[in-house]
């Protein structure tokens, strides 16, 4: 068209339009152009939900940057933008999954379960949807930052010179959908959103929030949180490249000439290399330690890559857990001990931390309780001798992180019963009653190790930023509703029990 309107003028150009057909209907306008009315919490409260998202989900989930968003919101930015409106009320849906404010419960309901920039709104919130009722609404709002993020393409940016934060702040949002992206994947077994070239996205700069106004220069010797992100997004990679060549269609294995003899044993062989070469490279301070300390954001960090690593392994090796081949008892034996691992650190957790568990431990411990449970189940069938009591304790580990996490995750409470279902099918001892009601999370225990909540000013809440026709505590519903854009194995484990663990649950989690 530029081109065009060079050679023949702009007005040629103009006459060849018809605005029917360019210009936005009044009616579309009017919907457009809407401001949307959000209520947003007293100002102490907030205070305390935002120290709560950065304690607990920022070191794990760093899509946003600490300094930057808390000075917009000092500065009364979500009563001037809806956009970044919609973003703080995200967050604080978020963070009160850690608040026992009753503040953040809906009136008169009798349960916790009510706890609750545009690319990162529809990130948060399909983080949010999560622990949901519908949890699959999780997709559409990733389905959508995936989406807005390829329009722009900021994070392609290669740095060039002097780093640019606002480059540096789209790498990291690019960075936090592509591990929740592959992540997913893993668990539910759908295709991965993004497919990514190695070299496509610069991986972020290891310097933390506060230093990236001083050059984005890291303290010599000072270890960076912004390390996990750049971890975590290499483990996914490969990942990727496993639910590429192992989890695709025999017909594209065919197309693609993968029908060697040997392909799957070296391809697996292949996989395994990669990921030992990973778990070398981890710097030490986001090397799980279960002796180690308890307390900061690198203590999630570790525990997060370590259970992801596993499940991972468990991913590469699953297939061939069932079938007759050179494979089947070396990746049954990988599977049991990285389910065994995984609650292990699960443990740990529990008993150090004695408050709300990370959501991102959820689904690798259901995935390591199915695969514990199943292989008492086959031992059990098959006349094996063989010591449960640990297996029986790891088993409790995964009931009772599933338990803890029902009280704020709706989803927690379905995946718990399916493990309780996995336990009926053969008289295995049982810790927990067959009704219980969802949990409740001690004040205390919930804020225990949190570091004292700062001043914080907040402007005025004049009447523009409430509405009348919202009523307090659903406002975060009334974002979703505004956003919706929808409006010798055969011993072990014989059919009945591999159909159950093959058949990975799709709309729980």
């Amino acid at each position: 068209m530029a081109m065009k309107e060079q050679y023949l003028g702009r007005s040629a150009a103009s006459h060849a339009r018809r605005q029917l057909f360019w210009d936005m209907p009044p009616w579309e306008k009017e919907v457009s152009d809407r401001r949307p009315h959000y209520i947003y919490p007293d100002g102490d409260l907030i205070a305390s939900l935002l120290q709560l998202y950065f304690t607990h989900l920022h070191p794990t989930i760093p899509v946003l940057h600490r300094p930057s968003f808390e000075w917009s919101v000092t500065e009364g930015l979500y009563l001037t933008d809806p956009e970044f409106g919609g973003l703080l009320l995200s967050v604080l849906a978020i963070a009160s999954w850690y608040s026992d404010d009753p503040r953040v419960f809906v009136k008169d309901d009798d349960t916790s379960l009510s706890a609750g920039w545009k690319i990162q709104m529809y990130f948060l919130l399909g983080l949010f949807g999560l622990g949901t009722s519908r949890p699959e609404i999780s997709a559409v709002y990733m389905g959508l930052s995936i989406s807005f993020l390829q329009l722009r393409g900021e994070y392609r940016q290669k740095r060039e010179g002097k780093v640019r934060y606002e480059h540096e702040l789209w790498r990291r949002v690019f960075w936090s959908c592509f591990l929740f992206d592959r992540m997913s994947c893993v668990f539910h077994g759908r295709p991965p959103g993004f497919d990514l070239d190695d070299d496509a996205v610069d991986l972020l700069l290891e310097v933390d929030d506060e230093y990236w106004d001083r050059g984005f220069v890291q303290p010599l010797g000072k270890p960076s949180t912004g390390s996990y992100l750049v971890h975590h997004a290499k483990l996914c990679k490969i990942s990727g490249e496993a639910m590429r060549r192992l989890y695709v269609s025999k017909e594209m294995k065919i197309r693609l000439g993968w029908v060697a003899a040997d392909w799957e044993h070296d391809t697996v062989a292949e996989l395994d290399s990669a990921m030992k070469d990973f778990s070398d490279s981890i710097p030490a301070h986001l090397r799980w330690d279960p002796d180690g300390p308890t307390q900061g954001a690198f203590f999630n960090q570790s525990l997060t890559l370590h259970t992801s690593y596993h499940l991972i392994q468990i991913m590469i090796h699953r297939p061939y857990i069932h079938k007759m081949s050179a494979l089947a008892a070396p990746s049954l034996s990988i599977c049991t001990s990285s389910a065994r691992t995984i609650l292990h650190a699960a443990s740990v957790w529990l008993k150090n931390q004695q408050r709300q568990p990370l959501p991102t431990l959820l689904n690798p411990v259901f995935v390591a309780g199915t695969i514990v449970v199943l292989n008492m189940f086959g031992n059990k069938r098959a006349g094996l001798s063989v010591d449960m009591s640990k297996d029986l304790a790891h088993m409790e580990t995964a009931m009772e992180v599933t338990k803890s996490l029902e009280s704020r995750f709706q989803p927690a409470g379905r995946l718990w019963e399916l493990l309780r279902e996995l336990q009926s099918l053969d008289p295995l001892p049982a810790s927990y009653p067959v009704d219980g009601d969802p949990t409740s999370v001690n004040a205390a225990s919930t804020g225990q190790g949190l570091p004292a909540t700062e001043p914080f000013r907040f402007p005025g809440l004049s009447d523009g930023g409430r509405s009348p026709d919202l009523k307090p505590g659903v406002s975060i519903e009334q974002l979703l509703a505004d956003t919706d854009p929808s409006r010798a194995m055969n011993g072990l484990f014989d059919d009945e029990l591999m159909s159950m663990w093959m058949a990975a649950p799709a709309n729980i989690a």
